[in-house]
């Protein structure tokens, strides 16, 4: 077994950070705000720049029932089960009600559960992606992750749902992203595409 350095430690907490997002549905400060811990705190722990204090891993892990064990344990994969949390369903409610967009008028429809479902695979396996294997140390632009998702893992994500997704992860600096250079593009597209990839460690 190799030695468990820093920066491996610094990883897991990033990840895990990231797993309690994609889990919750919260924004990071809305995870801040349930946790009772700054944003700042959470963003550079997620950007690795900075290491927690045991009393932060506390109060990250206890509102969600994890242990510190389980935590740490990188072969372990978080999960929650949200009937068992009222307080996260409570706050949920009143947080992601004031988070929208105040000039929304009305509220928008909820989806069916199925689609629900759906839409939250496609999170979770976007995040395994960049996690956990080196598919984004080559950089793609949108076009070629959706045909590359839906030709080898059988996946449909529209351009648009994927921009979306993939901006969460160049916001925590999980990921990078690049215009793609003028000679690379088709002659008769106006856009300007981008290419997304993290850099080997």
């Amino acid at each position: 077994m190799g030695k468990i350095t820093d920066h491996d430690v610094a990883a897991l907490v990033s990840r895990r950070i990231t797993e309690l997002i994609d889990l919750t549905d919260l924004p990071l400060e809305g995870l801040a705000n349930f946790t009772g811990l700054s944003f700042s705190t959470l963003r550079s722990a997620i950007k690795k720049s900075s290491s927690l204090s045991v009393d932060s891993f506390a109060r990250l892990c206890t509102p969600f029932s994890i242990s510190l064990s389980d935590f740490f344990n990188s072969k372990k994969q978080l999960s929650l089960k949200t009937k068992d949390l009222p307080e996260l369903v409570k706050f949920k409610a009143i947080f992601l009600s004031s988070y929208a967009e105040p000039h929304s008028k009305e509220r928008p429809k909820s989806k069916p559960e199925g689609i629900n479902a759906h839409l939250k695979q496609q999170r979770k396996f976007l995040a395994q992606l960049i996690y956990t294997s080196d598919y984004f140390l080559t950089a793609r632009t949108i076009d070629q992750i959706a045909t590359d998702l839906e030709e080898t893992h059988h996946i449909v994500i529209r351009p648009e749902r994927l921009y979306a997704l993939l901006k969460k992860y160049v916001g925590l600096e999980l990921l990078e992203k690049k215009v793609l250079p003028r000679t690379e593009r088709k002659p008769d597209d106006s856009r300007r595409p981008y290419l997304y990839f993290k850099k080997a460690v």
